[in-house]
């Protein structure tokens, strides 16, 4: 019997989007809590006010996040078309 090595593939994840996803998990755990401490502790708000401004702040990285995954949708397709 030969030896046959077990074949693993796993799909190719450009670097690009490996360093996009870690950007944004950062800034979607970062941006909110320190907007909420900031909001609370400087400027002295009520924790109400604070923590619906941190959650507007996670809505708007998560929009982020979507426009910057659809942007980078079209400028692939641009790159099929044009082969």
């Amino acid at each position: 019997m030969a030896d046959s090595a077990p074949v693993t593939t796993r799909p190719e994840v450009p670097l690009t989007v490996v360093r996009k996803l870690i950007f944004f998990t950062a800034a979607m755990i970062i941006a909110p809590v320190s907007c909420f401490f900031i909001l609370q502790n400087v400027f002295n708000w009520g924790s109400i006010v604070s923590g619906g401004t941190a959650a507007l702040v996670a809505n708007i990285v998560l929009i982020g996040y979507v426009v910057a995954a659809f942007m980078e949708d079209t400028e692939e397709m641009k790159e099929k078309k044009t082969k």
